[in-house]
């Protein structure tokens, strides 16, 4: 008896428990949805468009680059946050699929590889918020589709600091 109460109950109690959100959020084509954590917190759904970009440099190397730009319009104003994936990655169609860590800029972006953006929220700050630490996933990648999720932390010069989460699930920018 004190084996089934204290060695099976248990066990059954805990197999049983919530994993948690492991997958990202389902959000509908052309948009996005992203928790902005700062001193108000806010919930941003927008438009979510992506391009695709491929540079070459004087040596020959290229890199493929994708801009993701996702805007929306709270109290009359513009909000808009845009990340660029620069990769030097060899695949066949543009950014494969896979998490970019953002890097930390001590250089032009002539030869960046890693994530950069920046956001400008105007009801927020009147500085303009650039990318600090986190990353971009992304989850699939098609000619006309890009879906994925975010995780990263921005800050302006006055070391105003914004948490943004969420995804968004992009199409292409006409």
């Amino acid at each position: 008896m004190k084996i089934f109460f204290f060695g099976i109950i248990p066990f059954l109690l805990l197999s049983g428990g919530s994993k948690g959100d492991l997958e990202s959020v389902k959000v509908e084509k052309g948009t996005c949805s992203f928790n902005i954590e700062s001193e108000l917190s806010f919930h941003l759904n927008g438009k979510a468009t992506f391009s695709k970009k491929i540079e070459q440099d004087k040596l020959g190397n290229t890199i493929d680059n994708l801009l993701l730009s996702f805007t929306t319009v709270i109290g009359g104003e513009k909000q808009t946050l845009e990340f660029i994936i620069a990769s030097r990655t060899k695949v066949n169609h543009g950014i494969p699929v896979g998490v970019y860590k953002v890097k930390n800029l001590d250089r032009l972006l002539n030869k960046f590889d890693g994530v950069y953006g920046f956001a400008d929220f105007g009801g927020i700050s009147e500085l303009p918020f650039f990318i600090r630490s986190g990353d971009v996933t992304i989850i699939e990648s098609f000619s006309n589709n890009v879906n994925g999720k975010l995780e990263v932390q921005l800050e302006n010069a006055n070391g105003e600091s914004l948490n943004v989460q969420g995804s968004f699930n992009a199409d292409i920018k006409v």
